[in-house]
């Protein structure tokens, strides 16, 4: 986990320096007015998402009542708290984005920074989520060939 998100801090960098270097707001302009929208829309399909997952998984284990997965129960929850904690890192960046009693040399770089990364760690949690469907559809076809 430490890695990933040194890898989307890194990221990050890269972006906010590219669109420095371009002279480009756009992205941390939309990033300013709709990310809190964007995270409140990306929690919601992952909740969906996750529900679907658990019937799933509650489906299997009505037929194989011996199957754990509590190791995945675990992941769902935490995926869930990281998307909260993105929401509540967001609000927080922008309140000090916008501050006009906080101020440092590059808040703007750093807040913007900030932002990009909670966006690159929100697709990667959508993407994760999403992933998890496809296995489950793996792992039930695989459990159907094994049973004929």
């Amino acid at each position: 986990m430490l890695k990933t998100i040194s890898l989307f801090i890194v990221i990050s960098a890269i972006v906010v320096i590219g669109c420095v270097y371009l002279k480009s707001n756009f992205l941390f302009d939309y990033l300013k007015d709709n990310l809190i929208s964007l995270l409140l829309t990306l929690l919601a399909i992952n909740t969906a998402t996750l529900g679907l997952i658990a019937s799933k998984i509650q489906d299997v284990i009505s037929i194989h009542p011996n199957f754990n997965f509590s190791n995945t129960i675990e992941q769902m929850k935490r995926s869930l708290l990281e998307q909260v904690v993105l929401i509540i890192l967001t609000v927080l960046t922008l309140v000090m984005q916008d501050s006009r009693i906080i101020l440092f040399s590059h808040k703007t770089e750093c807040s913007n920074l900030i932002l990009t990364f909670v966006l690159i760690y929100s697709i990667d949690i959508l993407y994760d989520t999403g992933n998890s469907v496809f296995v489950i559809i793996e792992e039930l076809q695989e459990l159907n060939r094994k049973e004929k």
